[in-house]
């Protein structure tokens, strides 16, 4: 027999047998859950109507099936709707005046410049720097 202090209760044989036969059930019921979940995707395998996917102990089992399909009224009725949708949906876009939808000049096509405007363009910017690298030049003093 075991002496000092015991966390779990003594340990006693009637005890000790106890705590053994429930340990033993409880992994015997564990082991039919999983048998009858074995036996039960082996049936439906044999219908060939589902599949049942197991996953890791204590997750459910994952059922995957054939996908149900839309009957001829019901393909017709959401084929009615979406007429109906892009009908006024075109609509809406024909109100919209020609004007409108035109793209800005900014982005038209550029004409291409002349040498002379080149150099005109060149001898700017040239200025404009100068005058920025005065500014910062005399903000650092």
């Amino acid at each position: 027999m075991l002496r000092g202090p015991i966390l779990f209760g003594t340990l006693r044989k009637g005890n000790m047998e106890k705590r053994i036969l429930e340990l033993a059930l409880e992994a015997l019921e564990k082991q039919r859950t999983d048998v009858e979940a074995a036996i039960a995707e082996i049936r439906e395998l044999q219908d060939g109507k589902r599949r049942i996917i197991t996953r890791k102990p204590g997750m459910p089992a994952l059922v995957v099936g054939k996908r149900r399909s839309r009957t001829p009224a019901e393909r017709r009725a959401q084929a009615k709707r979406m007429r109906e949708y892009w009908a006024k949906r075109k609509a809406g876009v024909a109100k919209v005046s020609a004007a409108s939808r035109r793209l800005p000049a900014a982005s038209a096509k550029r004409r291409a410049k002349t040498a002379a405007e080149k150099k005109a363009l060149s001898l700017k910017m040239r200025e404009i720097w100068k005058k920025r690298k005065a500014a910062a030049a005399k903000s650092k003093d």
